[in-house]
């Protein structure tokens, strides 16, 4: 399975030494070979950096663990290709607006039967690769929009929790679905 990190802090922080761990997690001390990404908040939108290739061997990678990029809110991933090829469309985070926001979604475990059992109820999310992963996340802000509809503020926290627990359950139910949603839960 592929390997996720996030970081959420009251002040901005850095993740140097946990990049070069997880660095070394995909590719050199793990198998999780098949791609990385990373994302770092700046209010409402993010830095998204992927690649599909090993973080151990990425110098993008090491770019960022030097650079010391300060964020109240990141998310990573590194992947263990089970669906989809090794390729950037397959690679998390994923990353989608909705309500004039950045979300991103890491995910790991196995949603095999998620195409027949989990249908997107419009067209508005549609994904790019061919990945379980992204289908969730899709399903996800399927289910979360219509929270937005007309507002110009996020949606009650309280109310985005309670879609994004009933789609967990839904999940769960396909197999394994270890994820994190990042804006879509977050209170600001």
């Amino acid at each position: 399975m592929c390997e996720l990190f996030a970081m959420s802090s009251r002040v901005p922080a850095t993740l140097g030494f946990s990049l070069e761990r997880l660095a070394r997690r995909g590719g050199a001390d793990g198998p999780h070979r098949d791609g990385w990404g990373l994302a770092f908040y700046e209010g409402p939108d993010c830095l998204l950096l992927r690649e599909p290739r090993s973080a151990s061997d990425s110098p993008l990678m090491r770019f960022m663990e030097q650079q010391g990029l300060r964020t109240r809110m990141a998310v990573s991933h590194i992947r263990l290709a089970t669906f989809g090829n090794r390729a950037l469309r397959n690679t998390q985070p994923f990353g989608r607006e909705l309500g004039g926001r950045m979300h991103v979604f890491a995910h790991n475990g196995g949603l095999a039967s998620i195409w027949d059992r989990l249908k997107l109820r419009s067209s508005s999310y549609t994904p790019v690769g061919e990945t379980d992963s992204e289908h969730a996340f899709c399903v996800l802000l399927d289910r979360l929009a219509p929270l937005w509809h007309g507002r110009a503020e996020p949606p009650p926290l309280a109310d985005r929790f309670t879609v994004i627990a009933e789609t967990a359950a839904v999940l769960a139910r396909l197999g394994p679905a270890n994820f994190l949603p990042d804006y879509a839960a977050s209170s600001a």
